[in-house]
């Protein structure tokens, strides 16, 4: 049955040509970002595709939610580093305005410290003066900062657009390209600290190591990258939101023959030797030719009896360090609020505050947390008049010994005073219409996430490149991993570059 999915403008009825010879019957477990883009490069050549998707909507991590009338991201609020998709959608045929509108937002969103606010520009004359406004003196280093990580961004981007599946690969030429550039054994905290002089500068390029849920003291100095993107390329609010962009790639994948079936667990894959020959799916039996799997990947190596993954043993998988958690505040409110799109409040301890969620692992007091507002630009969030927030705050993973099933209540009432005090939002209770909360422990048990650790696998040195989880799976022939869970790692960037290098492998594939 061909599925119509919600907030989607635009249809395509194109078929693509095949540019494959030989035509594979591939299933994709998981409708998340990553087996999206799988599905329609694998679809553009020629294969027969079937996605499979236990919720009952697409997008993963990065899908929507609806509150009633309001609605909200689930997960990412904005769209950093277009070339990537960019690149998939021209392959495919179409443009990313083509799919869904596309607003540039400058600034880019507000930083709130104790004593002062700080808007950052992708406009870079834009950025100098409002740095010489917030931290005169250290526009030199700004300067510094832009040279400086243009190299290393255009020497560290061709590493994390191809795969690591031997150890040789460290010898290829683009990796010794880029080595000079990878300050190997320092933080991303240190690798500012040579540019700017400031504290409070310094957490503005740095909070960017939360998209992957690590501290900046911890996070590898590589991970410059990202603040880099978003000063280099820009941020995007997509209309509707990047739920509605992932509904639009659905209805482009279906209208190009493939299917996908929602409400749909797999229940097991099938292994004969060294390959999946079938899985199981509401008690039948299907053979397929190769298998994407785009899921957290503890719940991915459920599906697989563990004797046909010795490299991935139950025992070996709970050694994998995870990232933070958030808790999560989804509010309809029946008034708007004089807020940017996208504000972060800071911890007035942030250096403490990360330590708390990554070692001491307790809740902070006055924590950082982020607030998205997108009914300031786009009405189709809420209702005329209505305003729609979403509230991240990052907290410890499971590993921490808080007991979400008492705390959740409390800690709920806790962020909305923050919100009241250190937000601006007043009388912002009188004007809730409908709330919904998501915790730690939600995420695991509801959108089965190892720990709650939304921001998957921890992004420490130890676990990137060859040592993260290769998108050709090691123990069997014909399994591919897409998702934040293997390389090149977690935020949408390089989930969208997932789905390229696994689909480039599979194409390949003999």
């Amino acid at each position: 049955m061909q599925l119509t999915f919600p907030h989607v403008v635009f249809a395509y009825n194109k078929t693509m040509p095949s540019s494959s010879s030989l035509k594979k019957k591939i299933a994709i477990i998981g409708a998340g970002p990553g087996g999206l883009v799988s599905a329609l490069l694998l679809a553009k050549q020629g294969h027969d595709v079937t996605i499979y998707e236990a919720r009952d909507r697409v997008g993963g991590r990065s899908s929507g939610l609806d509150v009633g009338p309001y609605h909200f991201e689930l997960g990412p609020t904005f769209f950093i580093y277009r070339p990537i998709i960019d690149t998939i959608l021209t392959t495919i045929g179409t443009t990313l305005e083509k799919l869904v509108p596309v607003t540039p937002i400058d600034p880019l969103y507000e930083l709130r410290f104790p004593n002062k606010t700080f808007r950052p520009s992708s406009n870079h004359l834009a950025m100098m003066k409002e740095i010489h406004r917030v931290f005169p003196g250290e526009e030199a280093g700004y300067q510094r900062y832009l040279k400086k990580e243009l190299q290393r961004f255009q020497k560290v981007t061709p590493v994390l657009e191809k795969p690591f599946l031997h150890l040789r690969d460290y010898l290829r030429k683009d990796v010794l390209a880029a080595a000079p550039y990878l300050d190997l054994g320092q933080s991303l905290y240190q690798r500012l600290k040579k540019y700017f002089h400031s504290e409070e500068l310094i957490y503005s390029m740095a909070f960017q190591s939360k998209y992957l849920g690590m501290s900046p003291w911890e996070c590898p100095s590589l991970f410059s990258i990202l603040s880099f993107m978003e000063h280099e390329y820009g941020i995007y609010h997509l209309q509707g939101g990047i739920h509605a962009f992932h509904e639009a790639l659905a209805n482009l994948a279906q209208s190009r023959g493939v299917r996908i079936h929602l409400k749909t667990p797999v229940q097991q894959c099938v292994v004969e030797g060294k390959k999946i020959t079938h899985l199981k799916v509401n008690d039948d039996v299907i053979p397929f030719d190769t298998v994407v799997m785009n899921a957290d990947f503890k719940k991915a190596m459920e599906l697989i009896p563990e004797a046909n993954r010795p490299h991935y043993t139950d025992k070996k998988i709970e050694k994998y360090a995870q990232s933070c958690s958030t808790f999560n505040l989804y509010l309809g409110l029946d008034k708007t609020y004089k807020l940017s799109a996208h504000t972060i409040v800071f911890s007035p301890n942030y250096a403490q505050n990360v330590k708390d969620l990554t070692q001491t692992m307790v809740l902070s007091h006055h924590p950082s947390f982020y607030v998205h507002n997108p009914s300031s630009i786009d009405p189709s969030w809420a209702p005329e008049g209505h305003s729609a927030l979403y509230v991240l705050v990052p907290v410890p993973n499971l590993h921490a010994a808080i007991d979400w099933e008492k705390e959740k209540d409390r800690y709920t009432e806790y962020i909305l005073d923050e919100l009241v005090a250190r937000a601006g939002l007043k009388d912002l209770r009188q004007h809730i219409q409908v709330q919904h909360v998501i915790s730690p422990l939600d995420w695991q048990n509801t959108y089965h996430v190892q720990d709650g650790a939304n921001f998957n696998l921890s992004h420490s040195m130890k676990q990137l490149l060859y040592f993260r989880p290769h998108n050709r799976f090691q123990d069997l022939k014909n399994l591919y991993l897409v998702g934040g869970g293997t390389h090149p790692g977690s935020g949408l960037p390089t989930i969208y570059q997932s789905g390229i290098i696994a689909s480039e492998l599979i194409q390949h594939e003999r």
